[in-house]
């Protein structure tokens, strides 16, 4: 499964840098930042799985110990499987966290809501079957997009928390590893949730650029969970 380079454009211009506000379901907040806390911090989140090779590149870096990262996984795509073993130990680990992305990353206000909840549900299905994982309450609706059905059918289903971005690295394919990097300086910053993509390999020069402005700041990236607590909803 691919996402054409055409949607993959068209949905990150729609969903830019910073997502517009939006009213949340009643049963669900949408979060872009992270709960306030005397520990400089910001969350390193990686969508999709396009490319194995760019997952692993992120497992090595979690592997490390010193940056733990969210991946919000795209389970149709084979790296989730190719990698299984690394993500297994990670996870047991405590230096990664899961979140779901769905299957087929499609745009879940164009589905029906039994369409939506299969979606949600095969997803988080396959991270029960293959690591015993359970990812609620965080999803992130490809592309950013969602809209109150798509999050009143979520909920449903104990994803409660809609998790959006405070700023991208903008890696989208044909993106230079530099524009990333320079993406990477203007985004990252305390308590903010960032984007990025393991779609393409980026270069190990460009991954440790992206590591030293962070050290730089005084950062260190944590897991969604890790910051919100085990209970939240």
């Amino acid at each position: 499964m691919e996402i054409s380079r055409q949607k993959f454009l068209i949905g990150a211009s729609a969903a830019l840098l910073i997502p517009g506000a939006q009213e949340a379901d009643a049963r669900s907040k949408i979060i872009t930042r992270l709960p306030a806390s005397k520990t400089k911090r910001f969350a390193w989140t990686i969508d999709d799985g396009v490319s194995s090779p760019a997952v692993a590149s992120y497992l090595d870096i979690a592997e490390e110990g010193v940056h733990h990262l969210t991946l919000f996984i795209t389970s149709g795509y084979d790296s989730w499987r190719t990698n299984s073993k690394q993500i297994a130990r990670l996870l047991e680990a405590g230096s990664i966290q899961l979140g779901n992305h769905t299957v087929r990353h499609k745009d879940l206000t164009t589905l029906s809501s039994q369409q939506v909840k299969k979606e949600l549900l095969d997803c988080h299905n396959f991270m029960m079957n293959q690591f015993g994982y359970d990812a609620r309450p965080y999803f992130r609706p490809p592309y950013g997009i969602s809209n109150s059905k798509v999050r009143s059918v979520a909920a449903d289903i104990g994803y409660t928390v809609p998790t959006m971005w405070y700023g991208s690295f903008g890696d989208n394919f044909g993106v230079s590893d530099e524009r990333i990097v320079q993406f990477a300086k203007k985004w990252i910053a305390d308590g903010r949730i960032v984007i990025d993509h393991c779609n393409r390999l980026k270069s190990k020069k460009a991954l440790t650029q992206i590591q030293q402005i962070m050290k730089s700041r005084g950062l260190q990236s944590v897991t969604l969970r890790e910051a919100f607590g085990p209970n939240f909803k």
